[in-house]
């Protein structure tokens, strides 16, 4: 990615020592569309009397990012990152919104930290993405929608309810790995990881009560990437404060991935999830079990001169396990997205995106970020599709 860098003379003569020199790099894209969003009656029990298109202009998580080093010395180096969000079909950031996106995006809402780094790796203190977007390594295109993202949809959340947040996740300390030979890992601890969730709290709690401050995340994930083959894994463990041993919303999430590009430019891939969350307070016969699920996922892409072409199909199973006494039958769902894309110039893209989530009867999967861009989130059984065409330019 080109990045502009700005030697910020005044700021470090006003915040560094005498003689250093703070140097700031801004990057970031804007990356905007137009949408036609539909739900269907799928198969749902209890229908709409009518379904009708929603057209709109959307904004796909545009930022502008501000980082910075300093050299310590000795090898090793401070760094910061601030990493804002903003709509480029609105205006402005949304911390001024007070529709359905707010909460979310908000000025250094994006992944922000500070910390230090050197041949040992990086250590951050801040907010950051943690397990949901590790499938981007076999799943990622520029112009396309949040939404086609299925990796990060459907493929996180069980029967609609997300995993690791679905966007950053806060009170985060992380340890990055250098890398050797192609291997790279992360150690993650939130001491308190939940964000806009209905019912939780983010705060660490009272710290009086048996359990209260005991919530909190923690997070691994180790990857490999040399030349054609990439693999990785993933394993998000999580519990929100609450005055109880086993709350509601208690999740684990398991992701294993790998991909390989054949010389002709074809790119296939396949991703397994496996997550589990607590969505009711588990009867005494229960014990420790949570309502779980498994996901496949396939995707592939293929580069030919400046066009890509992208196909992702997937496939969340039934769920299984208590779910707080409702049902698990006919919660399984499908999906799928395809794509074309067209490199305008080394930063400019420009594509056309479909796809599509068919539920069962009790399902209720929907697509990544729905609520960011406005589109009605389907009622269980309901089916959902996006066709999106638009323009991404990073900078």
């Amino acid at each position: 990615m080109h990045k502009k860098q700005l030697i910020a003379a005044v700021v470090g003569g006003m915040l560094a020592a005498p003689g250093a020199l703070a140097q700031i790099t801004i990057s970031g894209q804007i990356k905007d569309g137009f949408e036609m969003y539909k739900l269907g009656a799928g198969n749902a029990a209890l229908p709409a009397a009518s379904y009708h298109y929603e057209p709109r202009v959307s904004d796909q998580s545009s930022r502008i990012i501000f980082s910075g080093t300093q050299d310590l010395g000795g090898g090793t180096r401070a760094w910061f990152q601030l990493d804002s969000r903003f709509q480029s079909d609105v205006g402005g950031s949304t911390q001024t919104n007070v529709g359905a996106t707010t909460g979310i995006n908000l000025w250094a809402g994006g992944n922000t930290g500070v910390g230090l780094a050197g041949n040992w790796g990086k250590l951050t203190i801040g907010r950051w993405d943690l397990h949901y977007l590790e499938f981007i390594p076999i799943e990622f295109g520029y112009a396309g929608s949040l939404q086609d993202l299925l990796g990060a949809g459907p493929m996180a959340q069980v029967n609609g309810s997300v995993i690791a947040n679905g966007t950053r996740t806060p009170n985060v300390i992380m340890w990055d790995s250098a890398n050797m030979g192609g291997v790279t890992a992360r150690v993650a601890y939130s001491t308190a990881f939940t964000t806009n969730l209905t019912g939780v709290s983010s705060n660490e709690g009272s710290g009086k009560g048996a359990n209260n401050s005991n919530g909190g995340a923690l997070t691994a994930a180790v990857r490999y990437a040399r030349g054609p083959l990439g693999l990785g894994a993933s394993y998000w463990t999580a519990k929100p404060e609450a005055a109880t041993s086993s709350p509601i919303g208690e999740q684990r999430s398991l992701r294993l991935w790998g991909g390989y590009t054949l010389p002709m430019g074809l790119k296939v891939g396949l991703g397994f999830d496996n997550s589990q969350r607590r969505v009711g307070a588990s009867p005494a016969n229960e014990g420790d079990s949570l309502t779980k699920r498994n996901a496949f996922m396939v995707p592939a892409s293929y580069v030919f001169g400046s066009h890509t072409a992208f196909l992702t199909l997937v496939k969340v199973g039934k769920l299984s396990g208590p779910n707080g006494g409702g049902p698990t039958d006919s919660t399984d769902a499908t999906a799928y997205a395809l794509g074309w894309e067209y490199a305008l110039s080394k930063l400019a893209t420009f594509g056309v995106f479909y796809a599509k989530i068919d539920n069962k009867a009790n399902a209720a999967y929907q697509f990544f970020s729905l609520s960011a861009n406005g589109g009605t989130i389907p009622a269980a059984g309901e089916s959902s599709a996006q066709l999106y065409t638009g323009f991404s330019y990073r900078f």
